[in-house]
């Protein structure tokens, strides 16, 4: 493992050897922790607490009247962090989402109709505005963070949500509030992103439950990306995805990093790094199915973040807490600088 380590280090030494900046001196890194995970989620926090700045408590949702509606789950974690990190040197963030529960258990996930509905005039996004100021006053909340995601390239509502971060960055302000918005990759493709909130890249989503076998990022996505990103204005945070998905017969499971570990000890498989994007995977069969996993685990994030950091990001968060390698995070990601 450590020769193809040092060979991939190499490589992409030299792609950036005319053009890059220098490596960041030091790195921050924030993290998501999920409703729907929270005792492991919480108990990796503790763990590796010392290795992060920004904790986001994921995530309030809407309702079928496209009012904000906070689960018992979120409210649960959020609380738990502010208690625990309140006196630590520790950001702790409410995500909210554009997930819309239709009817008890039932989803609309990513809803682009109701981010429509949400900016279409002012009367709109001032209601949403005061909801969010209400919500902020309720949690006493330090950190705001919008993760409203599917606008592809609808460069109309891209306009309208604009003028809205405008709206609630002057609010946080007033309100001594920090503000983080949720991109994703190729969003300065379609918006001229307004200064002053923190933004929070998407580096994923390259393969997954929409495509065929793959790593979540490769190394020529992040550099698109960061190219995308290094001229914005405001503080940027290189976001990264953990975990991975097994393709098996017309199926695509998802799975933690202990997860995909486990699968492939039981089935006594040793994984490969793959050269092209620093992702660990495995193709097997099994009782006659064909598997295919790609999976990140510490060492895919350092080669991404230390790809990043050649263009000068030096911030950078994790999607998602729990099911990690606690140990393998500590001994290559945290304890590791350039």
């Amino acid at each position: 493992m450590s020769k193809v380590f040092c060979i991939l280090i190499c490589l992409l030494m030299l792609s950036f050897s005319a053009t890059s900046t220098a490596f960041a001196a030091s790195f921050t890194y924030g993290a998501w922790l999920p409703y729907w995970d929270i005792a492991t989620s919480l108990d990796e926090t503790e763990a590796l607490h010392s290795g992060l700045n920004t904790l986001i408590a994921f995530a309030c949702l809407f309702d079928n009247n496209d009012r904000l509606l906070m689960p018992e789950e979120t409210e649960e974690l959020l609380v738990a962090l502010q208690t625990s990190y309140a006196s630590e040197e520790k950001a702790v963030f409410l995500s909210i989402v554009n997930d819309v529960e239709i009817s008890d258990g039932k989803y609309e996930n990513k809803s682009s109709a109701l981010l429509t509905r949400l900016f279409q005039s002012e009367e709109s996004q001032s209601r949403h505005l005061e909801e969010l100021a209400a919500l902020i006053d309720t949690y006493q909340l330090k950190g705001l963070e919008l993760d409203y995601e599917n606008i592809k390239g609808n460069t109309d509502l891209w306009a309208s949500y604009a003028l809205f971060i405008e709206k609630v960055w002057a609010m946080c302000q007033r309100d001594s509030v920090r503000l983080r918005i949720v991109l994703p990759w190729d969003a300065p493709k379609y918006i001229a992103l307004p200064e002053g909130p923190e933004y929070s890249v998407m580096c994923y989503n390259l393969y997954g439950y929409h495509s065929g076998a793959g790593p979540k990022a490769d190394l020529d996505f992040l550099k698109a990306t960061c190219e995308l990103y290094r001229h914005v204005p405001s503080p940027v945070s290189m976001a990264f995805a953990t975990g991975g998905f097994d393709w098996h017969e017309g199926r695509i499971t998802a799975l933690t990093q202990e997860e995909a570990q486990e699968q492939l000890y039981m089935a006594q498989i040793v994984p490969q790094r793959d050269m092209l994007s620093g992702a660990m995977t495995a193709t097997y069969q099994e009782d006659g199915v064909q598997h295919e996993l790609w999976y990140a685990d510490a060492l895919t994030l350092q080669i991404w973040r230390d790809l990043c950091a050649q263009y000068g990001f030096g911030s950078f968060d994790l999607f998602r807490l729990g099911g990690n390698d606690r140990l393998d995070w500590e001994a290559q990601l945290f304890n590791v600088e350039p």
